[in-house]
């Protein structure tokens, strides 16, 4: 009876898990990482993926320097939510993948990526080579 009465109690505690409906999809588009991607604004190599990332969306919405198979997403225009891409990448578990090699040694890729979050807010980001099948955020 006390052993239940304990679990009970540390069950009531512990948070309840997020229902399915609350994980979201929020965006999905297609990037071609150039070698102008793999660069900041200043000129200076960028090291990381979540930063070539970053750079290449502040290109896309910021500086219009698009690359042809470059296509657009609904959420980074903003710039602070462009300021999150590289903890959105780190949280997906990408940040020491193939791709992050890639851009370390600054090798131009495609990807398809795929914003994650609770309601409107995005958290996650996935990515799939473009010749790979990937099921999003589900």
């Amino acid at each position: 009876m006390r052993k239940s009465a304990i679990l009970a109690a540390f069950l009531a505690l512990c948070p309840a898990p997020l229902l399915a409906q609350d994980w979201n999809q929020l965006a999905m588009y297609s990037a071609y990482i150039s070698p102008a991607d793999m660069h900041n604004s200043k000129g200076a190599a960028l090291t990381s993926l979540g930063a070539a990332l970053q750079q290449d969306r502040a290109n896309f919405h910021r500086f219009g320097r698009r690359d042809a198979r470059d296509k657009g997403d609904p959420l980074f225009a903003d710039r602070a939510l462009r300021a999150r891409i590289p903890q959105m990448v780190r949280a997906g578990g990408e940040d020491r993948g193939r791709f992050a090699q890639m851009v370390r040694r600054g090798e131009p890729f495609g990807v398809t990526v795929f914003v994650c979050g609770n309601g409107n807010l995005p958290s996650t980001i996935f990515l799939a080579g473009w010749d790979e099948d990937h099921s999003g955020c589900y």
